[in-house]
């Protein structure tokens, strides 16, 4: 009698078969520069901002599915927007303060002070929020889930995103050294990723148990990568 081979489970299946495009996607241009000390704060600055315009579209595109289905697995997905979005407050705060024109003297001609004028920064969203519930969904966008394949393709892009907390514990660190003076929340955020990924991963083998969800899921997360990678190149294309 043959032996049974168990199926391999969902997050083990997903890591081997994304593991090309997650190592292509570390090796991104704009990653590479970061990590390696060769980005001044104008180019640090413009990854964030390009990162920020990836989270604000995919966190739209997906803000039932991340309203509804997430929590009722039992997970709790912190918007990546909103913690950009305090990064780059700050760094328009220290921007504003350093280029405050003199007392008694106009600004040059062409300067936008408003433009330059510090933004509040958001406070982040707290574990167990749905923070992506109000945002607006595109037309022809299937956020919700609504079909167990769709929830898949989900749950493999969540996967690329929750999993890159982890590298960000070693980025995070780098750019403390790099920009001592920013807050990195962004980053930072997988400083509490062990534990929370190892959770994640279980419930990952609970939503993906059959070859349709896995190769759906497997899809969703390659796409998901090459929107990384396009994001992720030489900074001076998002300047």
């Amino acid at each position: 009698m043959d032996d049974i081979v168990a199926p391999r489970p969902a997050h083990l299946l997903l890591r081997e078969e994304t593991r090309e495009a997650h190592e292509d996607t570390e090796a991104s241009g704009g990653m590479r520069r970061l990590m390696d000390g060769e980005l001044d704060v104008a180019g640090y600055e413009a990854l964030l901002r390009a990162q920020l315009g990836l989270f604000d579209e995919w966190e739209a595109e997906r803000a039932g599915w991340l309203a509804d289905v997430v929590p009722q697995a039992g997970w709790s997905y912190v918007s990546r927007a909103s913690l950009l979005r305090g990064d780059l407050a700050v760094a328009n705060r220290a921007r504003s303060y350093t280029s405050r024109p003199v007392e008694g003297h106009a600004p040059p001609v062409g300067a936008s002070p408003a433009r330059d004028a510090p933004a509040p920064a958001p406070a982040p969203a707290p574990v167990g929020a749905s923070p992506a519930r109000d945002a607006p969904v595109p037309a022809g966008a299937s956020p919700a889930g609504d079909s167990i394949h769709d929830s898949a393709t989900c749950w493999g892009e969540l996967y690329v995103i929750e999993g890159s907390a982890l590298g960000g514990r070693l980025i995070v660190r780098r750019l403390r050294e790099l920009y001592p003076d920013r807050d990195h929340r962004f980053y930072a955020i997988g400083e509490e990723a062990p534990s929370a990924w190892r959770r994640f991963q279980h419930i990952l083998d609970t939503q993906l148990h059959d070859d349709a969800s896995h190769r759906a899921a497997v899809d969703g997360a390659r796409r998901m990568f090459a929107r990384f990678r396009q994001t992720l190149m030489e900074p001076a294309a998002h300047v």
